[in-house]
């Protein structure tokens, strides 16, 4: 499976062109889209091109997963969530906000250092699908340039801020060599419902192939406290986890809607 990928050198000089300024034609009838609750979609190619559809799930019968965290603000959640990963020797993929990178570039270093893989999560905190594609073109390249500086790679995949996607801002993650990424399995940990509902949702949802997602800013008070029931119960019932990369380039994608959600 082959994800696409805009070629190095082309892709460096549109993310200085835009930071610089240059702008983006903007595609006629940009249609609107937010990410939306269905278990009815069957699986489509990995390529963003025909669809410009984020990316919600591997497709794959595999007991695989990948659990992933947003973070946006604080310092004290994401040393705890690092631990738990560290004592459970699971690997997982950090969305990292450019100016929470950039304020906290010392665990930025830790995230990468423990193994983990290091994506965007954008760079100002907005639904990028109130930006128009220049504007998201603009927030994605900005966050890019932090994050590089401080891992020295370049980040591949991005996860909007709230989910919040439309054509135009998938349209320019994709011009700028990004696929974008939502999930499939959604803990609800932002809701700070409780650690057993966290861990039920979580267990219960969970799928082969999914994306889970789960958040590591201070906002998020509880994960930490699910996070090791939810590994153990997971491996209980033989999932491994995956890097996301490893996941999607492995299995390939399902990029058709594809979200569990408990009633």
């Amino acid at each position: 499976m082959k994800m696409h990928r805009t070629p190095t050198r082309r892709r460096a000089l549109l993310l200085a062109a835009v930071l610089m300024g240059a702008a983006l034609a903007l595609p006629a009838g940009t249609a609107r889209a937010r990410v939306t609750e269905r278990n009815d979609a069957a699986p489509v190619s990995a390529s963003l091109q025909p669809t410009l559809r984020p990316i919600y799930s591997a497709r794959t019968e595999d007991k695989v997963v990948a659990l992933t965290f947003d973070i946006s603000w604080g310092n004290q959640m994401a040393p705890k969530v690092l631990e738990v990963l560290r004592n459970e020797k699971v690997p997982a993929t950090f969305f990292l906000s450019g100016p929470w990178a950039k304020n906290h570039a010392e665990l930025v270093k830790q995230i990468q250092a423990d193994g983990h893989e290091i994506e965007s999560h954008g760079h100002a905190h907005v639904d990028l699908n109130t930006l128009g594609r220049e504007g998201a073109a603009r927030n994605i390249a900005a966050a890019h340039a932090i994050l590089k500086e401080l891992t020295g790679r370049d980040p591949t995949y991005i996860r909007p801020p709230n989910g919040a996607f439309n054509e135009a801002s998938v349209q320019a993650a994709k011009d700028l060599g990004y696929a974008t990424v939502i999930w499939s399995v959604d803990s609800l940990d932002w809701k700070n419902p409780g650690v057993d509902r966290i861990v039920n949702r979580t267990v219960r949802l969970a799928h082969p192939g999914a994306i889970i997602l789960m958040h590591a800013s201070d906002s998020c008070k509880q994960t930490d406290q699910a996070l090791p029931a939810i590994i153990r119960s997971l491996r209980e019932q033989g999932y491994r986890f995956l890097l996301l990369d490893d996941l999607i380039r492995t299995y390939g994608v399902d990029m058709n809607g594809h979200i569990r959600v408990l009633r």
